[in-house]
């Protein structure tokens, strides 16, 4: 079947003509694949991409997984890392990748998370009542890359729920604070205040 779709979408560029980029797309919650259809990608697209998203509140856990025509203006995170942990909240968010026709295909790969402690804390807090600053109430022991620290105070939704105030304090990786956070598949972030400062070394 996805042979047979695949052909549809190369005869359709071959007669408009178009020389545009066949990306796969697909969303789909709590899984870690998802298949679609290949669809010909706005003429400014360079990359398709693919990826997964794990959001973790408690022990409600979220995954997301999708396959695009990666919005141009995200060229640069691809190939980063993406994580957030606090006591309560943790966020894993991965991405890959390419630019050749029907490159997104396929199975999605899930990265391992690495949760063993590496020598750095930052504050600790988390509050999805309010969107002004928590006061942190400890300190989190930060994993895998996260060697830095993160305040985010604002609005988001987790994938396939609405829109609420968050104040989390908490590690991250250093990608998220040198890229900033950006509208995902599934996650969506609105009004808010981002501040990141290096993590402590214990």
């Amino acid at each position: 079947m996805r042979a047979i779709l695949a052909a549809v979408a190369m005869l359709q560029a071959l007669i408009t003509g178009a020389d545009c980029l066949l990306c796969e797309q697909c969303f789909a919650l709590h899984t870690s694949s998802c298949s679609g259809i290949f669809m010909q990608c706005p003429s400014d697209v360079t990359h398709c991409v693919a990826g997964l998203e794990n959001s973790t509140v408690g022990g409600d856990i979220i995954l997301a997984a999708f396959k695009d025509c990666l919005d141009p203006s995200q060229t640069a995170t691809c190939g980063r890392e993406y994580s957030v942990k606090t006591s309560v909240f943790s966020g894993q968010f991965s991405r890959t990748c390419c630019d050749t026709d029907f490159c997104n295909g396929g199975d999605l790969q899930v990265p391992p998370s690495d949760n063993t402690p590496n020598g750095y804390i930052c504050e600790d807090c988390f509050n999805n009542q309010s969107a002004d600053p928590c006061t942190a109430t400890g300190v989190v022991q930060c994993t895998g890359k996260q060697n830095a620290c993160v305040g985010y105070f604002g609005t988001f939704s987790r994938p396939g729920e609405a829109g609420r105030s968050y104040s989390v304090k908490g590690c991250t990786t250093q990608d998220l604070c040198k890229l900033g956070i950006f509208n995902l598949a599934g996650t969506q972030v609105y009004n808010y205040d981002l501040q990141c400062a290096p993590a402590l070394k214990v």
